[in-house]
């Protein structure tokens, strides 16, 4: 049974995003208050109130900086709801794109008409309990120096300018055109327009990683609702159908030794996604995909088949803007908007379903029927992202 046009996206909400609390008395919010916060704004959105879901759905996503495992269950009474069904996502960055096909196949199933898809963290105001490291991270990273994303996402960005002769002037590009769409949206939290030259001049965190090359950490709150397409019809905003899905972990199976980092399981999942929604490239006017850093969004647009691979002279010819030729990044993304953790993912869900509705403001793209949005999440010691999603979203079902 598939689950293509079964269920919509009926409502959003989005807190703003800080980075407060870090300091000495500055104000500082904890991840229940941003998760009671974007609760409330997307249940307004969608002209529901908290009593609507009593019996009914909620999917909690994992944050980093809470280690206990019981998060759906504490993200109920942090909300003060009894769910029928409760949904659990864990796959990091992906998880809010991984969750728009399995909030929708339990809908489609019948075990619930809503789903609350809900995350929140506050990184510079809490600090969540211990984890233990990864044994691959204690013994193979940690001793050589491998601190972290930043290092090992430098050895991706490295590989794939030895293999497609990408330069500063390609990524540039794609950092000036997602911070002057931040520019043009009141949500962003870092708004001023950069240059070409200012990527490059912007100090190097983990060779060839450079400042502007990376996300931004932050505190806040995400939410969507989603509902049967038949009850979507009835509330207050134009429904934004989920018509194409996909997901796939673990993308470079087989031995650690040598695999090749370039590997996303964005090409399988993309797939899937276009097969169910039956579109094509050119129906897709808006892609919004997760940018934790700026040479994941570049491979994503190749894995996804919008050009062929290390195609140089695609990124060089194209209007990535809201009113160009492919449309990328129209809220600035987690770039220029913030991640609060797993939360940051989110992002690129609801900025579909805003462009779509045609409440992109200054940045909306023009003649949206169509856009995707993706979600990766856990770098894998010698591997790229563990976790992949991708989401076709459409005004008709």
């Amino acid at each position: 049974m598939s689950i293509r046009g079964k269920t919509a996206i009926v409502g959003i909400g989005e807190t703003p995003t800080d980075r407060l609390g870090g300091k000495p008395g500055e104000p500082r919010k904890s991840t229940a208050e941003y998760l009671a916060w974007a609760a409330r704004l997307a249940m307004k959105d969608a002209g529901l109130t908290k009593k609507d879901f009593e019996g009914q759905g909620l999917a909690a996503i994992y944050t980093t900086n809470h280690s206990q495992p019981f998060w759906p269950e504490e993200v109920a009474a942090i909300l003060g709801i009894t769910p029928g069904v409760s949904l659990a996502g864990g796959n990091g960055g992906a998880s809010s794109v991984s969750l728009l096909g399995h909030a929708a196949a339990a809908i489609t199933a019948g075990l619930c008409d809503l789903v609350l898809v809900i995350a929140a963290a506050a990184p510079f105001s809490e600090r969540g309990g211990h984890r233990g490291t990864p044994a691959d991270t204690r013994d193979y990273e940690m001793p050589f120096g491998v601190m972290g994303p930043n290092c090992k996402i430098s050895f991706v960005m490295s590989r794939y300018m030895h293999e497609s002769g990408m330069t500063e002037e390609h990524f540039g590009k794609i950092a000036v055109t997602g911070r002057y769409h931040a520019s043009l949206n009141p949500n962003a939290y870092l708004r001023k327009p950069i240059t070409i030259e200012d990527y490059k001049k912007s100090r190097l965190i983990s060779d060839p990683i450079r400042l502007l090359d990376c996300v931004l950490p932050a505190n806040g709150g995400k939410a969507y609702i989603m509902t049967t397409a038949e009850r979507a019809k009835s509330l207050r905003k134009p429904p934004v159908y989920l018509l194409g899905w996909g997901e796939c972990n673990n993308a470079s199976y087989g031995p650690r030794y040598r695999a090749n980092p370039l590997i996303t399981g964005i090409t399988q999942a993309g797939k899937r996604s276009f097969d169910m929604a039956g579109v094509t490239h050119k129906d897709i006017r808006c892609l919004n995909l997760y940018d934790d850093y700026i040479p994941i969004v570049m491979i994503q647009i190749e894995d996804l088949g919008f050009c062929g691979r290390n195609d140089k002279a695609f990124f060089e010819r194209t209007d990535f803007t809201f009113k160009g030729d492919l449309p990328i990044q129209t809220s600035g993304g987690m770039i220029n908007c913030g991640q609060p953790s797993t939360t940051g993912g989110m992002l690129h869900v609801l900025e579909t379903v805003r462009q779509i509705r045609g409440e992109g403001g200054a940045r909306q793209v023009p003649n949206i029927k169509f856009g995707i949005s993706t979600g990766v999440g856990a770098v894998n010691y010698g591997k790229n992202f563990g976790c992949t999603a991708a989401a076709i979203m459409g005004s008709e079902a």
